[in-house]
């Protein structure tokens, strides 16, 4: 999760950099906390991805098998934190999200290669989807102490593996199903 959450700021920073040069603009934040950010991303929802549902089982080798991973989706809400005066401050927000949202649209796949990490054993890239929220959508979501309402754009990020931890050798013989038979005792007839 933490190396996740480093590979999004690094990508929005790198697409930012223009609109506010230097490092620490874009990170991890509560709505109602930017500290000193520009674009702050806040992680509101974690939900199973059915997408993806592999066998319960995989053999691993002829000796030993493993439960399959699971797979999850995390929902996030970008929000601009502009430190213009009142005059600009609308305004560099909008470019800040619009700057945002189209790196969402232009790069909607995250490889090995912009992570800077291999995204799971079973799967080789991340999805990054922009949601389509309403204002009413937000709202809530950013319902956190007494926060004024912010434009905000939200978008999850798909199939991240969450690998099992239970795996057990395999023998031989996995199973068996013997059945006796018994005459029954006393006289034939």
């Amino acid at each position: 999760m933490h190396n996740l959450e480093i590979a999004l700021i690094n990508h929005f920073s790198r697409s930012l950099f223009e609109l506010f040069p230097g490092t620490g603009r874009v990170g991890i934040c509560t709505p109602d906390e930017p500290r000193d950010l520009m674009l702050g991303l806040y992680l509101y929802g974690i939900r199973p991805c059915y997408d993806i549902t592999p066998q319960p089982l995989i053999q691993k080798g002829s000796g030993f098998r493993e439960q399959a991973p699971h797979f999850l989706t995390l929902y996030y809400l970008m929000t601009a934190y502009s430190k213009a005066e009142d005059a600009r401050k609308t305004q560099e927000e909008h470019n800040i999200l619009f700057r945002a949202a189209e790196t969402l649209l232009n790069t909607p796949v995250l490889t090995e290669s912009e992570l800077g990490f291999r995204p799971g054993t079973y799967i080789d890239k991340l999805q990054l989807q922009m949601l389509d929220l309403t204002p009413e959508e937000m709202s809530n979501i950013r319902s956190v102490g007494n926060t004024p309402y912010r434009l905000s754009v939200g978008f999850c990020v798909t199939p991240i593996e969450v690998s099992a931890l239970v795996g057990e050798a395999v023998s031989g013989t996995s199973a068996a199903d013997i059945q006796t038979t018994q005459k029954p005792q006393g006289r034939e007839l």
